[in-house]
């Protein structure tokens, strides 16, 4: 079964769950509007380094092109929290 999350999306999703200081995963998911197993599974299966390596390779948004900022604003789009640019 193929997921309905991007792996750019899994990636973010792992960035934040791994980063997540005192918050827990439970609220994490929540916030990402994603379902708390599936993101201790997404856990499961990557490595913090290999996490941390695929980050750095990452572009800024400021890089976007316009067809990877349809993308991410695509997949974000249900997410809540966002307070505007700062």
């Amino acid at each position: 079964m193929k997921s309905k999350y991007s792996e750019a999306f899994i990636e973010q999703a792992l960035v934040k769950l791994f980063s997540r200081g005192g918050r827990t995963v439970q609220s994490v998911t929540e916030d990402l509007n994603v379902n708390y197993h599936a993101a201790k599974n997404w856990m499961k299966r990557k490595a913090v380094g290999k996490l941390i390596v695929s980050a750095a390779k990452e572009k800024r948004p400021q890089d976007w092109v316009a067809e990877e900022q349809l993308v991410a604003l695509h997949e974000t789009h249900g997410l809540s929290g966002y307070s505007g640019p700062r």
